[in-house]
């Protein structure tokens, strides 16, 4: 689903080279059969392991209801810059993850005013690397770790990245690529979200946790080139989808610019509510997870981000 929210917006192969090989003697030469290279390894352009004491601010902007962001999508809460919402997690052993996570931690403040006016019952997390990390093509990956097992209906953890050129182009001509979102059900998704395909769109895929833990930790990436998108988690394939084909569809293809990341913990919201059929207590999030949020238990961990080119 669409989550652009900035202000501006008004509102979400490697090459195989083959290489002869040759002996030869006084009296004869023979060439070997060609043997195709290995492909070039990738090289890494951004990591960020949260090992550090707080968020690194060089690396991720942190969005503010009312400040640099506006409410879409009908979600319940407000984004706040506040070590109660986004903090680093060091207790490795109760976590599971290695050398610190980042925590996205939802929490109960009825009637908090935000700086555009609007009361929220809820606060959360959202940052981004806009401006200061963008990039063209590249397979990104996140180890996440879903809130409350991943299937308390209505919570919303995303990761995914958005066309750097929203502010000249608007949502969403920009393209956006959801890598993962999930509503507390026993699957995540992956989207495209682009001129004539966004909302309720056609490109879109789901992972099916059958044999699996959801709220396990997992992988979740997106190969992107000039040719195509291929999602993965685990390093296994879900969905692909290529320009040719959207091309072929009717569907413009928007994602030769540069893109930012964005990982963001939402509550309930017209996704959620289009899935659950859920409006109160709340649009899309029901009590049994209000009272997990209410409780301090509803978080959103990260272990690493990383961009490979």
């Amino acid at each position: 689903m669409p989550r652009t929210g900035f202000k501006a917006a008004g509102t979400t192969l490697a090459a195989l080279c083959l290489f002869p090989f040759v002996t030869s003697s006084a009296t004869s030469a023979v060439a070997a059969p060609a043997q195709p290279a290995a492909p070039s390894p990738k090289a890494e352009v951004f990591f960020d392991d949260f090992s550090g004491a707080e968020l690194d601010r060089s690396k991720w902007k942190v969005e503010v209801t009312g400040d640099n962001f506006t409410t879409v999508n009908s979600e319940q809460q407000a984004y706040v810059d506040s070590p109660e919402t986004i903090y680093i997690d060091h207790d490795d052993a109760n976590t599971g993850a290695e050398n610190g996570a980042l925590a996205l931690h939802a929490r109960s403040t009825p009637g908090f005013q935000a700086p555009d006016g609007n009361t929220y019952d809820f606060q959360s997390g959202r940052v981004n690397t806009q401006d200061n990390f963008e990039f063209t093509y590249g397979r990104y990956s996140a180890k996440v770790k879903l809130p409350e097992g991943g299937t308390s209906q209505g919570l919303w953890p995303a990761w995914w990245s958005l066309g750097a050129n929203i502010d000249e182009v608007s949502w969403p001509q920009c393209g956006e690529v959801d890598v993962m979102e999930s509503v507390g059900e026993p699957w995540t998704s992956v989207a495209l979200h682009g001129p004539e395909y966004h909302g309720d769109t056609p490109i879109a895929g789901q992972q099916q946790f059958e044999g699996s833990d959801p709220g396990d930790w997992h992988v979740f990436t997106a190969d992107w080139t000039p040719e195509g998108i291929t999602f993965l988690v685990d390093d296994a394939e879900i969905y692909k989808i290529t320009k040719a084909e959207m091309e072929q569809n009717g569907w413009t293809w928007v994602y030769d610019d540069p893109q930012f990341m964005i990982l963001n913990f939402a509550l309930g919201g017209q996704f959620p509510n289009g899935v659950n059929g859920v409006t109160e207590p709340y649009f899309g999030l029901p009590q049994e997870s209000v009272d997990k949020v209410k409780a301090g238990n509803a978080r959103y961990l990260v272990d690493w981000v990383r961009v490979e080119q």
